[in-house]
């Protein structure tokens, strides 16, 4: 036998090519990150679609204005953190893009953990941010976060809903750092395309 013939794939490597996605790997393993890629993909796209000041949203027969970015500059100033005012209005347009291209890169199943450690960062900003707020009494200050639509926690002022709510993003955003893409995602064709060309 040629040498060719004795070569095999290592018994811990995936015929795809891919190292996340190993021969214990079962099709809830596979579909659990898949589920939770769409979902909070979705919602960082909306997050951020929303303070972009785009076109309004028609969901369930009402249009839906999103904010704009200075709009969501003024909510950012409530914090109350001394920010320069040109830091504040870049964070004010940077925020939302990187909520929703941090979407769009987890429903797509494109750098799934890049994207996912990104929003575990975000989802750490803003918790310290609302922890602050409560921790020097300012209870009247209200989230912009999904713009007119007040997901979750409707348009009351921030506190321990938003913190709750924030805590469950983060929780999902760290399964997928450390899940990976899961199933039917751009990371798995490129990783098979890669393989093939070796």
């Amino acid at each position: 036998m040629s040498q060719k013939d004795f070569t095999t794939r290592p018994a811990n490597r995936p015929a795809t090519g891919d190292p996340s996605r190993g021969p214990c790997a079962t099709p809830l393993s596979m579909a659990v990150p898949l589920m939770l890629r769409i979902a909070l993909g979705g919602l960082m796209m909306l997050s951020g679609y929303m303070k972009l000041g785009g076109p309004a949203l028609n969901l369930f027969g009402a249009a839906i204005l999103p904010l704009g970015p200075l709009d969501f500059s003024f909510s950012i100033d409530k914090f109350a953190l001394g920010l320069p005012e040109q830091l504040t209005l870049l964070l004010a347009h940077i925020v939302p893009w990187a909520e929703f291209l941090a979407g769009a890169l987890l429903v797509l199943g494109l750098l799934t953990r890049g994207a996912a450690l990104l929003v575990c960062l975000l989802m750490i900003a803003f918790g310290a941010g609302i922890a602050s707020l409560m921790a020097r009494g300012m209870n009247d200050v209200r989230c912009p976060c999904f713009g007119s639509l007040g997901l979750f926690c409707g348009q009351r002022p921030m506190g321990i809903c938003h913190l709750i709510r924030n805590t469950g993003f983060f929780l999902a955003a760290a399964t997928l750092v450390r899940l990976g893409y899961g199933g039917l995602g751009l990371d798995g064709l490129f990783s098979r395309l890669r393989v093939r060309h070796r």
